[in-house]
């Protein structure tokens, strides 16, 4: 005969035990119980399930499987426990009766406490909850920074990190040497480079030229009174009727004279002294053009190929 060892009278039994298999029957038949008043206390006020539903605004699935006991057709613990008082309300039952059909609420089981700190490692700790994540986060933290800043270093040692912006040697390209600025002809081919060395007296000498180009003394001479009408590129407008004789203005061009009637065999149009030609298309018309610029203000470019 085999002795068993006796146990303690004060020893608790555990918190993860099973549950007892007698307990999950009487729990699974008043369900079926519950359910079965359920449908017939719904019968006995004429409702379907359909009716239910919808006064209840709780799906039929869910009614069904209160009838029946199906228990793993159930919603979650939180959204059954806010339908049953409604169902209680509709069918006139007593309120909490069919609390038994709530699932039986998960406990999730850490185990013992510990006493103490236990064993640390860096895979239980918590950043920023407990104060060893805190001390760990900062470690990382600064010897990170260090390494970072060390590497800095070692790349502007080796000259191969630019601690400043690269700036541009603007005397250095006024200094650079001229290959060719003895030859005339390459000299021609840069207006700008010209036009940078001229100096404040030689640009009022070229406008004070082109003003004088464009400049002259204009004579008309009518033999018989005729309607005169004159505008020129200063500004100037004159329209009147001009009696017979001849008339001298200084004008800047381009210029433009018409005589009404269209001047006859006695009368002329002199620009410094020249005769001017009548429109051909225009008769009455005499154009003073402006003159063309110097060959130094053109642009000496290469005609492009067709």
């Amino acid at each position: 005969m085999r002795l068993k060892r006796p146990g303690l009278w004060w020893r608790r039994p555990r918190r993860g035990a099973r549950p007892d298999v007698g307990s999950a029957e009487n729990q699974v038949q008043q369900s079926l119980d519950l359910g079965l008043m359920l449908r017939r206390r719904r019968e006995e006020l004429g409702l379907s399930l359909r009716d239910l539903a919808t006064e209840t605004r709780i799906t039929t699935p869910v009614i069904e499987a209160l009838e029946r006991g199906w228990s793993d057709r159930l919603p979650e613990r939180a959204y059954l426990a806010s339908m049953l008082p409604q169902i209680e309300s509709r069918l006139a039952l007593p309120s909490g009766c069919l609390a038994p059909l709530l699932p039986q609420p998960v406990l999730r089981h850490r185990g013992p406490a510990k006493a103490g700190l236990g064993r640390f490692t860096l895979g239980n700790i918590d950043v920023f909850t407990t104060w060893q994540g805190t001390v760990v986060y900062a470690v990382v933290i600064g010897l990170s920074l260090l390494g970072i800043n060390r590497q800095q270093q070692d790349l502007a040692l080796r000259n191969s990190l630019a601690l400043e912006p690269v700036r541009a040697d603007v005397e250095a390209i006024n200094r650079r040497p001229i290959l060719a600025g003895s030859d005339e002809r390459i000299a021609a081919l840069r207006p700008l480079e010209q036009v940078q060395q001229r100096t404040p007296q030689e640009w009022l000498e070229l406008v004070s030229g082109a003003l004088t180009q464009s400049q002259g003394v204009l004579e008309v001479v009518v033999a018989e009174p005729r309607g005169l009408q004159l505008s020129s590129g200063g500004g100037d407008r004159i329209q009147f009727t001009a009696s017979a004789g001849t008339l001298t203005l200084q004008l800047q061009a381009p210029i433009e004279v018409r005589l009404d009637p269209p001047a006859g065999a006695g009368d002329q149009v002199l620009w410094n002294g020249d005769p001017l030609t009548v429109d051909p298309q225009r008769p009455g018309i005499y154009r003073v053009n402006k003159l063309p610029a110097p060959d130094s203000d053109r642009p000496q470019t290469a005609p492009l190929d067709p």
